[in-house]
């Protein structure tokens, strides 16, 4: 049974004809009529009795006009909730945020946000690993990445840029001999990553050569401020964003190690599922983010 048939129906029995139904509607009397027809030849009962100047609706049609009625107000109820979800801020947010990131993205941040929208919750999931979004029910994810996603099912956001830098405590350099890009594999190495065994460091130099540095790290985490606190104790060389080291670098905690190398930057971003209607609430918390500034700092020394 076609809806739209249904509809043309309930039409022409609330305006009391085709002619009404179509002045009032639009649609012509034509299209109506062959709607009706063709709903009534379904139920396999007439509907409307019809003459030149006038129709009568008969006992089926009437009761079938009432169901109309009912299914018209649902869809109305139907139409307000969806309505009042797309626009009310409120819900649980899912977010999945590397560890590393979260000191910069949570906090002062998300308390913001949660003060300005006291009716939305937020779970935020601290993971180095990739979630899938849309499999695992993730309303945002941060990442840092080199390229822009790929994927048409999701859309991106870029908030910043971050590269990482070669960083170790003064107290560590004081130790061992001057360090160049062909000693370092030999000292003692901090890593953020999973490869205990062996890890590489893609670097660049100011004039934008490629540079490779293959080692054995001392440590290896994908929690970057478990590298960082390393870095600070003195246990090497570590690789750290810059947002996460600036900080100990300005205060003398930390010294830069080659610092005319670096790797490539990064694209700081959220991803999402690309859909329509997206909640509010989702909608607030991208728009909340997008328009903060972040890993604005430029580490020289």
């Amino acid at each position: 049974m076609d809806f739209y048939d249904l509809q043309s129906f309930a039409l022409v029995v609330r305006y009391g004809g085709f002619s009404a139904a179509e002045r009032a509607t639009g649609e012509t009397r034509g299209k109506l009529s062959k709607r009706v027809a063709k709903l009534e030849d379904e139920l396999g009962t007439r509907l409307l009795e019809r003459s030149t100047r006038s129709i009568r609706i008969t006992d089926a049609g009437q009761q079938i006009y009432q169901q109309c009625e009912i299914i018209q107000q649902s869809l109305e109820t139907t139409r307000a909730i969806a309505a009042h979800t797309r626009d009310d801020v409120s819900g649980t947010l899912r977010i999945a945020c590397p560890p590393g990131l979260a000191r910069y993205l949570g906090s002062q941040t998300l308390g913001s946000f949660l003060v300005r929208h006291p009716n939305v919750r937020v779970f935020m999931d601290l993971t180095g690993r990739r979630v899938d979004i849309i499999r695992e029910g993730y309303d945002v994810a941060f990442r840092i990445d080199l390229k822009p996603e790929s994927d048409l099912s999701l859309t991106m956001r870029q908030i910043g840029r971050s590269r990482r830098m070669l960083v170790a405590s003064p107290a560590y350099l004081e130790q061992v001999a001057p360090i160049t890009i062909d000693t370092l594999p030999q000292g003692a190495t901090l890593t953020i990553g999973d490869h205990v065994d062996h890890d590489r460091w893609d670097l660049v130099n100011d004039a934008g050569e490629a540079r490779r540095v293959v080692h054995r790290p001392r440590l290896c985490s994908n929690d970057s401020m478990i590298i960082r606190e390393a870095a600070l104790d003195g246990l090497g060389v570590a690789l750290l964003h810059e947002q996460n080291c600036v900080a100990d670098v300005e205060a003398g905690r930390l010294a830069r190690v080659l610092p005319n190398l670096h790797t490539v930057d990064g694209l700081v971003h959220m991803v999402f599922a690309t859909r329509q209607g997206m909640p509010a609430a989702q909608r607030a918390f991208i728009d909340h983010y997008a328009n903060q500034s972040f890993f604005s700092e430029v580490v020289t020394s």
